[in-house]
């Protein structure tokens, strides 16, 4: 089996074009960092999803006949994944941060959760960025105006009922979790499943649209 940074290499050095690179860096990095926060899922529209944010191709770029490059390194990393979860299935302790989400069964509940994933990933690497800064300057010639009612998203109310579904006191029972303190989620061992403020985004989000 070939390892993820040896088919990253051998890839990097056939690709011309520079966004190609740019792309292919990005999506090893993010692969990287889903594997070392547990996780085993290396699929496409996984992988898309989390780095949708961080330069990594789409789903369906990655599957063209152009994204050949792209899948080479995915599935290196997917048969590291798969050794992982081989280890992990020999021990009976599952350690992967985000595999519960495999197991919801709803498809669009699964998306939804993905992109909550990818929106906190990004926001973590956006206030490392800001936390390099030193002095802030303010520009008051302008004063941007507040969003109005046409420029919020529009969601489809398949989507809002997934969104309160995955805060429902039923669905939550029903996988052992409980709601805690500022808004965060744990399991029945205590265990914080989605870290302060889950809860509060979702209601935000659906006040929004009442």
């Amino acid at each position: 089996m070939s390892e993820p940074n040896e088919v990253y290499e051998a890839v990097l050095s056939q690709l011309k074009s520079s966004r190609s690179r740019k792309s292919l860096d990005a999506l090893h990095a993010v692969c990287k960092e889903h594997y070392d926060s547990g996780a085993v899922d290396f699929r496409i529209a996984t992988i898309a999803k989390l780095g949708a944010n961080r330069g990594v191709p789409s789903a369906q770029t990655i599957r063209n006949k152009t994204g050949e490059a792209y899948r080479a390194l995915i599935d290196a990393w997917q048969a590291l994944g798969a050794q992982k979860k081989k280890e992990i299935k020999g021990r009976s302790t599952p350690t992967g941060k985000y595999d519960w989400v495999d197991d919801i069964g709803n498809s669009t509940h699964r998306y939804l959760i993905l992109d909550l994933i990818a929106q906190v990933r990004h926001l973590k690497a956006e206030n490392k960025g800001f936390a390099s800064i030193k002095k802030l300057e303010i520009d008051y010639r302008s004063v941007s105006e507040a969003p109005t009612e046409s420029q919020l998203p529009n969601f489809l109310s398949h989507e809002l009922d997934a969104l309160k579904e995955a805060i429902s006191d039923e669905f939550l029972t029903r996988k052992g979790w409980v709601r805690a303190e500022r808004g965060s989620i744990k399991d029945q061992n205590g265990k914080v499943i989605f870290r302060n403020g889950f809860v509060d985004v979702i209601e935000k989000v659906l006040s929004l649209n009442q």
